[in-house]
């Protein structure tokens, strides 16, 4: 009997091709974009998945001012002492991240790369597999560096590591270990590690610092928790623990929380010092789940209504049917068949596409999504769905049908009526999603345009850093400096310790004028640079002079209009102001001598970090100031041959130190990446937005179609009764038009909160109108009256004596 329904089944698709064309096309495209969406949102929901009982040490801090901090690294006490004393951690082990070095035995592999200490207890937390050596011999305490596999193969290519010697600076150790490289969807980074040993041996101040710190923020601790544990009453342990032995003068203003390294990923505040390869953001994981809904949605809406004139057209089959024998159910499984056949098709071919189409879908998610294999679960899933919406999308039609009796089958005269609540419901849900999402790609593509075209208070164009990765490097600067500038594309060279766009920590210092009690001093970013910085930068200068270049400069700062505005000063220059306190990315460290200057000029803001933060409050030291020594050399070149430039850039380098590989950096292109993540999400918003009004107006061709073909009779008298061509097509035109409108007005509030949420993320963004709604609303009622006219205006001119031949 299945077969047979199925040869029925295929004999009738291929009868009718527009019909199967259509379908296969609209349901293709709706799994086509479930499918994939659905890939993306369960990669960035799976990381750190394995390492369940693994939690991660955070703290919430609150200063003076009452400025709330959550940071990722806490004291090394901390961690060692809560899993002696506390039931719950079975075990604990902490990375310290000590910067980076020049890393490699040949010259010609010298890479400078980012280093951390390892504990011992690393493996006995983390469950990944160790490719040479054992999990025991990496847990006795091992003097020496331990790889992942990829820095593996920087430093010693295919052949095996383990025991063979590696440089690192200065010092040579053996390797005592190589790593599997963490998994894609972890969110700890591939860097090189030291074991405790080697840092003891390396650094004097380590041993007591680990053995002996409750208060300086530098670790980042992880916990393997034992399972049913209270991680709640465990952070309130940690807390109180934390409060006992801070140091005797100090501040507590401490709370600590253990957190699931499964959350981290996706976790939406922004935490100091934390490990976050890739960090993903919830906001556009929880839109693109909700895209891939409804998109299905309106796809499966598009069948049903396709199906609905199916059965019209199928009426007299129906009845002919019920006349020689065939009773409901049977006729019920020919159709189901049917529906399952087409959908099957669809689902073949919409993952085809996918599996096909993966460098490009991997390019557009910058990230790899494996889509050759389909896990158990997303089988049973399109089962489910695809059992499930053959029998929605059959059970409605078919009722409708049988339910007008044989008669009424044979003279193809099915009352279906004008104002069913499913058509109207399935309509309107299009008409919001249409509203909606061409909302959004105005208002994404009008966001990205502000964010590229902003004024950052400097000429970005033309500019590139070269890291300071060396002494020779830092202390012969000025000489350095010089050589650049005899390059004939080179037109301007500053030093300094942070740059804008900047990628790594910028310190962060208690400031305050003279005569303040520290309890006012306020927190601001600080960098060190020289007095080329502000002519390299095009940055202005409101107040004021700059530096002059003299020994006197290293008493003087430049501060910006935040700056001025944060500490309070009409008339900053010539004021004198005091740094108590510097933050380097961990604890706030007391100065053994606060740092007193006088502000020498006041500088325009600029922006120095993410887009989604305010310019803050900065302090420009001179470059032989005591906090924070030069870090970079900025460069402002004119070229038309990168690679000769990029060459000559080299030359110098190597000129003053050939054991450090040059480090060079495109600013523009470090500003860009601040925003890479939102501009690859805004063109998928524009391709899914393009699909979904492609298949709302598929489904209300059809449902147009629907409507004129289940009026046909009331058009032929009203044609002969005198209705003009025009007066007919507002009949058949203005239910669409009603729901148009009953769409907007649901899919505004909608719109608005979404919108405005996700534009409260950026500190600087477009002021969201009222019109952009309209505006998308009035693109959804054109669509709409474009598509709907074709079939009125079909309907309407049709000769009346066909319509009314029925009867």
């Amino acid at each position: 009997m299945f077969t047979n329904h199925i040869k029925i089944a295929f004999r009738y698709l291929k009868n009718h091709k527009s019909f199967t064309a259509v379908n296969i096309l609209g349901l293709t495209l709706g799994f086509f974009c479930f499918f994939l969406l659905n890939a993306y949102v369960l990669k960035e929901t799976s990381f750190d998945l394995g390492q369940e009982q693994v939690f991660r040490l955070l703290q919430k801090t609150v200063d003076e001012n009452g400025t709330i901090r959550e940071m990722a690294q806490s004291p090394p006490k901390v961690g060692a002492e809560s899993k002696r004393l506390f039931e719950e951690v079975e075990n604990q082990t902490q990375i310290l991240y000590l910067g980076r070095a020049n890393i490699g035995n040949d010259p010609a592999s010298v890479t400078h790369q980012s280093f951390a200490v390892l504990d011992d207890n690393f493996l006995q937390v983390f469950d990944f597999p160790v490719l040479e050596g054992t999990v025991e011999e990496l847990s006795q305490r091992p003097n020496g560096i331990i790889l992942t596999e990829s820095t593996k193969e920087l430093y010693f290519g295919q052949s095996a590591a383990l025991g063979k010697i590696l440089k690192m600076g200065d010092v040579e150790y053996p390797v005592v270990g190589v790593l599997e490289d963490f998994p894609e969807n972890s969110h700890l980074e591939n860097v090189v590690f030291i074991s405790h040993q080697m840092a003891s041996e390396i650094y004097e101040w380590f041993d007591e610092f680990m053995t002996s710190n409750w208060s300086n923020n530098q670790l980042i601790t992880y916990f393997k928790v034992l399972p049913g544990a209270d991680v709640n009453t465990l952070g309130k342990k940690i807390t109180a623990l934390a409060k006992e032995n801070y140091p005797v003068g100090k501040t507590f203003n401490n709370a600590f929380t253990v957190q699931p390294v499964q959350d981290i990923h996706l976790y939406e505040n922004e935490v100091e010092g934390e490990i976050n390869k890739g960090k993903g953001n919830g906001l556009y994981v929880s839109l693109f789940f909700w895209v891939s809904i409804l998109i299905l949605l309106v796809a499966c809406f598009n069948y049903a209504g396709l199906l609905n004139i199916a059965f019209i057209d199928r009426a007299k089959e129906i009845g002919l049917r019920q006349i020689v024998g065939a009773g409901k159910l049977h006729l019920l499984w020919q159709f189901l068949s049917e529906s399952l056949l087409l959908i099957s098709v669809s689902m073949i071919l919409a993952y085809s596409f996918l599996w096909v189409l993966q460098p490009l879908v991997q390019n557009w998610f910058s990230t790899t999504l494996d889509l050759t294999v389909v896990p158990i679960n997303g089988i049973l899933l399109m089962l489910a769905s695809g059992l499930f919406l053959s029998i929605i999308s059959v059970a409605y039609p078919f009722w409708m049908v049988i339910k007008s009796g044989v008669s009424s089958s044979l003279k193809n005269t099915i009352s279906v009526g004008s104002k069913l609540p499913f058509r109207r419901f399935m309509l309107t849900f299009q008409f919001i999603a249409v509203i909606t999402f061409v909302t959004a790609s105005y208002v994404f593509n009008r966001q990205m345009d502000f964010l590229e075209n902003k004024e950052l208070g400097f000429k970005k164009e033309g500019l590139v850093t070269v890291d300071i990765n060396s002494g020779i490097l830092r202390g012969q600067f000025e000489a350095i400096k010089n050589e650049f500038l005899r390059i004939p594309e080179v037109n301007a060279v500053s030093v300094s310790s942070r740059v804008p766009g900047e990628w790594k920590n910028i310190p962060v210092v208690k400031a305050k004028r003279n005569g303040q009690s520290t309890v006012d001093a306020k927190d601001m970013l600080f960098l060190g640079a020289d007095e080329d910085f502000l002519k390299t930068y095009n940055i202005n200068l409101v107040a004021g002079s700059n530096f002059l270049g003299t020994p006197s400069d290293s008493s003087k700062v430049l501060i910006n209009d935040a700056a001025a505005l944060t500490l309070g000063l009409e008339n900053p220059v010539g004021q004198f102001i005091e740094v108590p306190f510097v933050n380097y990315g961990g604890s706030s460290q007391n100065l053994e001598k606060p740092f007193q200057v006088q502000i020498a000029g006041v500088v325009k803001d600029f922006q120095m970090e993410d887009f989604r933060t305010s310019i803050k409050p900065l302090i420009i030291g001179n470059w032989n100031n005591p906090l924070h020594s030069i870090d970079y050399y900025t460069l402002r070149i004119e070229t038309s041959d990168w690679s000769k430039t990029a060459l000559a850039l080299k030359g110098v380098n190597d000129s003053f130190d050939p054991q450090t590989p040059i480090e060079l950096n495109i600013l523009n292109d470090k500003f860009a990446r601040f925003f890479e993540q939102d501009r690859e999400h805004f063109k998928l918003l524009n391709f899914f937005s393009v699909i979904v009004v492609f298949l709302a107006c598929m489904g209300l061709f059809a449902m147009s179609g629907f409507v004129a073909k289940s009026r046909n009779k009331e058009i032929g008298i009203r044609k002969v009764l005198g209705s003009s061509v025009a007066q007919l097509l507002y009949l058949l035109s203005k239910d669409f038009m009603k729901l148009t409108l009953i769409g907007l007005i649901i899919a505004t509030p909608i719109t608005w909160y979404l919108l405005k949420r996700w534009l409260s993320d950026f500190a600087y963004h477009i002021d969201f109108k009222w019109w952009m709604i309209a505006l998308a609303g009035l693109v959804s009622l054109v669509l709409t009256l474009l598509t709907v006219s074709f079939q009125s205006t079909k309907a309407a001119t049709i000769n009346p004596a066909k319509s009314l031949r029925s009867e």
